[in-house]
């Protein structure tokens, strides 16, 4: 797997798939651009498969680059807000990358603030003192910080006191079965009361249905993601 990440790398066999965010309390529409590797024989292959061992292996800091270069690119030429994630490896090397970041929106003469970089609670329990560098770097610049997965890690609470956040990503976990799920409609009601109370704007993933949507909104939720609003599609045509 190291061999086909890295040959991937150099023989440029990755692309990125767009997903639709839609704003459900007002506010403009977004998309997340989610990774993926073309194999030899033109087959998809999903992250799980490859992100792992480019995680390990020290060959995530280039993917990310690649992809924050190209997220640039389509802010500067769509005038769409668009989401990236951020890896662990590559918040470690805050400086570098502040750098690299700065340089992109000035040469593609992207808006900051359609640029939101998603973090994870897991990335930055690897070095909390360079993720809040790099979340106040790219708060400086006028980018959005979104903290992923919101709700399922211990620290999420110290987060929010840290970090120079714009937006929460309530994790599928709470998602799931809404319409069945008392307790999950708690913590949504919990997670959106949360964050109205520091100012941010909230993002439902795993929307998988018109019941789960219907109660989002009953619930403020501000933005939502997932197969029932759209699924990920090539932002360029694979050959």
């Amino acid at each position: 797997w190291v061999e086909r990440v890295r040959d991937a790398i150099d023989e440029h066999r990755f692309v990125l798939y767009s997903q639709p965010i839609v704003a459900l309390t007002g506010g403009d529409a977004s998309e997340e651009l989610l990774l993926r590797m073309v194999g030899r024989d033109g087959e998809i292959v999903a992250p799980g498969s490859f992100l792992p061992v480019a995680e390990k292996f020290g060959l995530i800091v280039e993917i990310d680059r690649w992809v924050i270069s190209q997220a640039a690119q389509r802010a500067a030429q769509s005038g769409r807000v668009i989401e990236v994630n951020v890896s662990a490896e590559s918040i470690g090397d805050t400086r570098d990358l502040i750098g690299f970041i700065g340089r992109q929106l000035s040469d593609t003469g992207a808006d900051p603030a359609h640029l939101i970089f998603e973090i994870t609670e897991t990335a930055l329990m690897h070095d909390i003192t360079r993720g809040e560098m790099f979340a106040r770097a790219l708060a400086d610049f006028g980018c959005g910080v979104a903290l992923d997965d919101f709700g399922t890690g211990f620290g999420s609470f110290t987060y929010l006191k840290k970090l120079p956040l714009t937006h929460l990503k309530i994790d599928i976990e709470f998602v799931r079965d809404l319409d069945r799920s008392p307790a999950n409609r708690h913590v949504v009601r919990a997670i959106v009361s949360l964050a109205r109370a520091f100012g941010l704007r909230t993002i439902a993933e795993g929307v998988e249905d018109e019941e789960t949507l219907t109660h989002l909104r009953a619930e403020g939720v501000d933005f939502a993601q997932g197969f029932h609003i759209g699924r990920p599609k090539p932002t360029v045509a694979i050959e």
